[in-house]
């Protein structure tokens, strides 16, 4: 299990679990950055780490691929494209402004991550001002969701845990991107990303390119590095473990005092589109518009009826009593002040 090199004891992870506590530090430390030049094998490591974390039932997996190198090499998974017009950015007035882009199928993302525990988007535009917005975007919702959670729950725990993987990382964040005003919401769920169970893992050809602002918190990867690019902090590194890091072997990979060879990874299935499906999911929840036959049947059906007017008791007639005999009469006699009754009555009768 361990070697001796000439400047120190250095530990050696070859086994299946000692790689699976490797991942599962990352997560609940707030991630990982990975930092190797081409053809090292970063893209590799990443898919044998996201294979990990997808056996686990309390965790989620969110991909961002701009390369396509996961669209083609990774495992059967979901996968939904953002296309270069689903982001529209508005016209700027002048160059004093910054740049701010409106997702145009926002609604379709939220169903897919609502339906998808371990998803793929697959982002074709080129530009990393998008990109940046983009992932940014889908951290910021699936981060209040958390928190929601988090304050729900008995326990006070969000119900899983959530890993980001963002290859590439230097181009959706750089120096540059993350010292602009709208990405300080993203910084603060960045920061705070380990108390919500959320995990960041990242990778990027050079150190100096992804923003220090975010790597810092993370735990460091390394593997084959340029000499140019090596720092002193990798220097320092280099002393104290008996390293070289420009002279690593493929595959070969420093992390928290120990050396490591990732994984052989092979391919099982292919990603698959979801883009059709959760449109078509998307439809189905919309009202429905009523047919001509169908607003014909209900006019028909509830069209008020003439309610019947309740029974009512006739009227009593109206009695009159004459003013000269006292006796019944009409009211025309009672309007004469007298009646047939008076003659009889004064005539004896």
């Amino acid at each position: 299990m361990t070697t001796k090199n000439e400047k120190s004891e250095q530990s050696n992870i070859n086994q299946h679990g000692e790689f699976k506590n490797l991942v599962l530090k990352g997560l609940h430390s707030g991630g990982v950055h990975v930092v190797a030049s081409k053809s090292h094998g970063k893209s590799r490591l990443l898919f044998s780490m996201v294979q990990e974390l997808r056996r686990l039932q309390d965790c989620r997996t969110i991909i961002f691929d701009g390369s396509e190198t996961w669209l083609y090499a990774f495992n059967r998974i979901e996968t939904f494209t953002i296309g270069e017009h689903d982001i529209i950015a508005q016209k700027l007035r002048s160059i004093e402004e910054f740049e701010r882009f409106e997702l145009q199928n926002a609604n379709l993302v939220k169903l897919a991550l609502a339906k998808h525990r371990n998803l793929l988007f697959r982002l074709k535009t080129r530009k990393p001002s998008k990109r940046g917005f983009f992932v940014r975007q889908v951290v910021n919702y699936l981060d209040q969701i958390q928190r929601d959670q988090k304050a729900q729950n008995q326990n006070h725990e969000p119900d899983k845990s959530i890993a980001y993987f963002i290859e590439e990382a230097q181009d959706c964040f750089n120096s540059r991107s993350t010292a602009r005003n709208d990405t300080e919401e993203f910084l603060t769920v960045f920061n705070e990303a380990r108390n919500n169970k959320e995990a960041f893992y990242t990778a990027s050809q050079r150190l100096n390119d992804f923003s220090k602002t975010i790597r810092s918190k993370q735990l460091y990867c390394i593997g084959k590095i340029n000499s140019e690019d090596v720092t002193p902090f990798l220097k320092k590194l280099e002393k104290s473990h008996g390293l070289d890091f420009a002279n690593m072997k493929p595959r070969q990979w420093y992390f928290e005092g120990l050396t490591f060879e990732s994984p052989t990874f092979k391919q099982c299935g292919k990603p698959y589109q979801i883009n059709n499906q959760i449109r078509q999911l998307w439809l189905e929840l919309l009202p429905k518009k009523k047919t001509f036959g169908q607003k014909l049947h209900e006019w028909i059906h509830n069209k008020p009826r003439p309610q019947a007017e309740p029974n009512r008791e006739p009227r009593a007639e109206k009695t009159y009593t004459c003013p000269s005999c006292g006796q019944e009469c009409t009211k025309e006699e009672f309007e004469s002040g007298f009646c047939l009754d008076c003659d009889t009555v004064e005539m004896g009768i």
